[in-house]
């Protein structure tokens, strides 16, 4: 089933939507191409349940990503759309790993959402950046300090974890 055919169907529901996206992408029914063309013509709202349900497999590790699908997410990290900017930090997050230079142009990116009035935004670029920290291609690099500077400043306890769990294994 296509991405046109699942949203516009009415009695589908946003949680069985994003269900059968990850079906879709595991079983090869959906490729990434596919998915770039159909959120062209998709508004954000739909574009972050397909981005929920990439962040799903990244997560859970339910499949190996290609890169193309990291490159697809960079592309919402700067949305308008909260919802977009957090999955979309978090398939980053996940990603980064297995693709640790190609995270590497969206690290301004995420530093500007790392300050953003969202809670769930400022969460999910920390969450992206402590993964990013820690591989090796960017513990020793300026990085590092502007992630102690913002972790020094930030008020929530949940968005300051993230920071504080990724700066405690780099001094390991």
């Amino acid at each position: 089933m296509s991405l046109t055919e699942i949203f516009g169907d009415k009695s589908i529901k946003k949680i069985q939507a994003r269900a059968m996206i990850v079906e879709g992408i595991i079983s090869g029914e959906l490729t990434i191409e596919e998915i770039e063309a159909a959120c062209h013509h998709l508004k954000d709202t739909k574009i972050a349940t397909v981005l929920e349900a990439i962040e799903e497999i990244s997560n859970k590790k339910l499949m190996n990503l290609s890169v193309d699908y990291l490159a697809f997410s960079k592309k919402y990290i700067s949305s308008k759309d909260n919802s977009c900017k957090r999955e979309s930090s978090r398939i980053v997050g996940n990603l980064a790993a297995q693709y640790p230079q190609a995270v590497q142009d969206c690290i301004p990116t995420l530093l500007g959402n790392a300050t953003d009035e969202g809670t769930v935004v400022r969460w999910s670029s920390a969450y992206a950046l402590s993964r990013i920290i820690v591989l090796e291609d960017y513990k020793n690099t300026a990085l590092y300090e502007t992630l102690v500077s913002i972790c020094d400043t930030e008020q929530d306890n949940g968005v300051k974890n993230q920071y504080v769990k990724a700066l405690k294994k780099i001094k390991r």
